[in-house]
């Protein structure tokens, strides 16, 4: 749970882009992001999946949908 909280650049940069990609194109951008963990995971045969960068992003992802939503509404 502690790993949740520690970001470093590389995460913020990550957090950064997922929510301008998620105020583009909405909740496509969530399998996408699953999907490009998976691809990290196996391309790279890193010693973990790494959940946690899963759930940053999920969390920027959905509140980037909401705003998209009160945007367009």
């Amino acid at each position: 749970m502690s790993r949740i909280f520690q970001f470093n650049r590389r995460d913020c940069i990550g957090l950064a882009c997922w929510l301008l990609v998620s105020l583009a194109i909405g909740l496509w951008s969530l399998p996408l992001m699953v999907g490009r963990e998976l691809y990290q995971w196996r391309c790279y045969h890193l010693p973990r999946f790494e959940w946690e960068d899963v759930v940053r992003y999920a969390v920027v992802i959905i509140a980037g949908c909401v705003v998209r939503f009160l945007l367009t509404r």
